[in-house]
């Protein structure tokens, strides 16, 4: 598959009144057409932050920065305001984190969904109207005819999810970034909505950068995932091997922390990783993870190298301790189970 999203050393600062936050801090990573791409992290690791950069939608005063930012073949930081809208719900469209407030409540349903499509020349508004019938109906939602005279504030927040992807999908864009679409969503609808956007991005053969912080969600749709951590990508590789093999001692940690059935005993402690984020306020040197990391000494004061693991540039991690070892082959069935 060809790489469709390019990213390289992408840098967002944010100016705070104790001096300037490093929100995200040199990541790389590229999505291929037609991949399910995971980002995953604890709160505050700047997936949000990337997602907002890559829609051009930071805050005004943020300074968004890299060496290469590139959405097929276009330069996203050169492009002209208005060539960048141009993209934005066309070929690029996000799906956002809360869906009970991600709908505008001034307008119908039927407004929002097809609002993107009208931009398009010679797009009639019947044929905007049959597209988000369709989409509805296509994302489970029936009486499709008659939710498009609704508005946001006659839906559960399931079914306004349901809208939020579907909206997303008007244009038939190339890639969708969807930021932790299910947060707020009970475990049986947040099952539904996976399991309706993977099977949604197979059959429109869309490009995802999923955003989530559940390894569990990670298990269940991701072809490939890139761990986040303190504003950087610390692991990144295929989602079997990270679940098979993980090497950077985050990953490690993270997966360690996650009961497994069958194997975790009822009422025994769940693991946990010591310590807290550290702050990214001013200047930041050496691991971030340093701190928290059994494996630390004094060589982690300096900035960690990006380590091909195997030579063939399919597995990389950004650590001076790489830990070497299998976890489980199983592994990535048991968390999704």
């Amino acid at each position: 598959m060809s790489v469709l999203l390019d990213v390289k050393n992408l840098r967002v600062d944010l100016p705070t009144d104790n001096g300037m936050l490093h929100a995200v801090r040199g990541i790389d990573f590229q999505v291929r057409r037609g991949e399910m791409l995971c980002l995953v992290g604890e709160s505050g690791c700047g997936k949000s932050m990337t997602s907002l950069a890559l829609m051009g939608l930071l805050p005004r005063k943020a300074i968004c920065t890299a060496d290469q930012m590139r959405f097929d073949g276009a330069d996203l930081l050169a492009l002209p305001e208005k060539q960048r809208n141009q993209l934005r719900g066309r070929r690029m469209s996000m799906i956002f984190q809360e869906p009970m407030t991600s709908l505008n409540p001034s307008y119908t349903l039927g407004n929002q969904l097809c609002e993107a499509m009208l931009e398009e020349t010679g797009v009639t508004r019947a044929e905007a109207r049959e597209r988000a019938i369709y989409l509805l109906h296509r994302t489970g939602i029936s009486n499709a005819e008659d939710r498009l005279r609704q508005y946001p504030h006659q839906l559960s927040g399931g079914l306004r999810q349901r809208v939020m992807i579907a909206m997303s999908l008007m244009c038939s864009p190339d890639l969708i970034i969807a930021d932790e679409p299910t947060t707020a969503l009970d475990v049986t609808i947040q099952a539904q909505i996976l399991r309706m956007i993977r099977e949604l991005q197979r059959e429109f053969g869309t490009a995802v950068v999923f955003i989530t912080h559940d390894l569990g969600v990670v298990s269940r749709i991701a072809d490939r995932v890139a761990v986040m951590y303190a504003g950087q990508v610390v692991e990144t590789c295929d989602a079997a091997s990270l679940f098979a093999a993980p090497r950077h001692p985050y990953t490690r940690g993270l997966l360690s922390c996650i009961p497994v059935r069958g194997k975790t005993l009822p009422g025994s402690h769940l693991q946990a990783i010591p310590g807290v984020v550290p702050s990214l306020i001013g200047n930041v040197a050496g691991c971030a993870f340093r701190n928290r990391c059994t494996l630390a000494d004094a060589v982690c004061e300096n900035d960690p190298p990006l380590v091909d693991i195997d030579g063939d540039q399919r597995h990389w991690a950004r650590c001076h301790k790489l830990e070497p070892g299998v976890l489980d082959a199983g592994r990535l069935h048991e968390v999704a189970a």
